[in-house]
């Protein structure tokens, strides 16, 4: 069996030793020094854990109070969440297509969708390749924030600067399958003082004070509530699984680049097959490895796939196919999207990948298009 995903956590290391013996297992000061890791990592000023990517978006979202009338552009082809933070806040989602070589939001279609209405601009780093946050600053509105949606990078610069540099928020995600894990978690890096501070006040129920702030040198420091929130707040037992991860990643990245290599050394002469195009980064991540198929053979590859014990997924079908989408919005002019979503699979890829399960992979691929089974 070739599983299609294994964490790379040490099963041997107490991450949890130093936060059962404190005071606090939630929100606390293991939570405060990831933060800190974070903010250092990517200099930004401020760093907020979340319980999840899906709550950090709703935190920021929230934050700067989003009209009905408000519209967010996405991608079309990314992970549905990026679409239902915005209905869940009571805004419009907008879809952009996706640019047909890389398969990250193409510019020229988002700086068409943007109206007197659009008050944020949401690109993914699909599969850890950079989007180009630099150029679609230059050509926006001031008011407009962009917010990167960093689920599948946590490193890599463009144009000599780190990630998050030129948007207004990034938000990164520590679900079971990432490069980065806690099992459930998130984080928001940010610049505006002002946001940060509605940011962590919304993800904590709307208050002023986290629990382990509220008592300092034996005296109590009120708290009070100015606008509503709901729990979106990480935990200092999530937290501790965090630290060495981050300190380490670098590690991890180096692996995960010459899996990366290693699928397309052995890929590559199989015509029935294309990967997305690279943009222009520096160390950029790799966090899935994705490959386009004609759409007739899709699903008879992975059935394929399956039944020889290789476990393969789709990331992902195009939200504008997605039937509460469709309905709603009546969205049909992101064709690339469409198409994307209708071809593309992603193989196992993990740490822990062995050159005999990369070979083992790529052989039944190509084993299945020389004898074209049951096509």
């Amino acid at each position: 069996m070739i599983s299609f995903y294994k964490h790379n956590l040490n099963k041997n290391k107490n991450y949890l030793k130093k936060t059962l013996n404190s005071s606090y297992l939630t929100s606390g000061p293991v939570c405060q020094k990831v933060e800190g890791l974070l903010s250092k990592r990517f200099n930004k000023k401020f760093s907020i854990l979340t319980n999840s990517w899906t709550n950090g978006l709703i935190s920021i979202l929230l934050s700067i109070k989003l009209k009905p009338k408000d519209e967010v552009i996405i991608p079309a082809c990314t992970f549905v969440a990026c679409a239902n933070v915005v209905e869940m806040v009571g805004a419009k989602v907008v879809l952009a297509d996706i640019d047909e070589k890389t398969k990250l939001l193409d510019l020229k279609d988002c700086l068409k969708k943007i109206t007197k209405n659009t008050k944020v601009i949401m690109p993914v780093h699909l599969y850890g390749n950079l989007f180009n946050t630099r150029k679609l600053r230059n050509k926006i509105r001031k008011n407009i924030l962009i917010i990167e949606d960093c689920a599948h990078s946590f490193c890599g610069e463009y144009n000599n600067k780190p990630i998050g540099f030129f948007s207004d928020f990034a938000v990164f995600s520590f679900y079971a399958t990432k490069s980065i894990t806690c099992g459930e978690g998130g984080a928001i890096i940010t610049n505006h003082k002002k946001y940060a501070e509605k940011i962590r006040s919304v993800s904590n129920n709307g208050m002023t004070k986290p629990a382990f702030k509220r008592f300092i040198n034996n005296k109590y420091i009120p708290w009070d509530v100015y606008n509503y929130g709901f729990k979106a707040n990480l935990s200092d037992i999530n937290a501790s699984i965090l630290e060495d991860q981050i300190l380490n990643y670098s590690k991890t990245a180096r692996i995960k680049k010459k899996i990366h290599k290693r699928y397309k050394f052995y890929l590559n002469d199989i015509k029935e097959i294309s990967f997305p195009e690279e943009n222009k980064n520096k160390n950029r991540d790799y966090y899935l490895f994705p490959i386009g198929v004609n759409k007739k053979y899709r699903d008879k590859l992975i059935e394929f796939l399956l039944k020889k014990k290789i476990f393969v997924t789709v990331n992902f079908k195009s939200i504008s196919e997605l039937n509460y989408y469709k309905k709603k919005y009546k969205i049909s002019n992101c064709l690339i999207s469409k198409e994307w979503g209708d071809k593309t699979l992603s193989l196992p890829f993990h740490i822990k990948l062995t050159e005999k399960e990369i070979k083992e992979v790529s052989k039944q691929i190509k084993i299945f298009f020389e004898k074209k089974i049951n096509l």
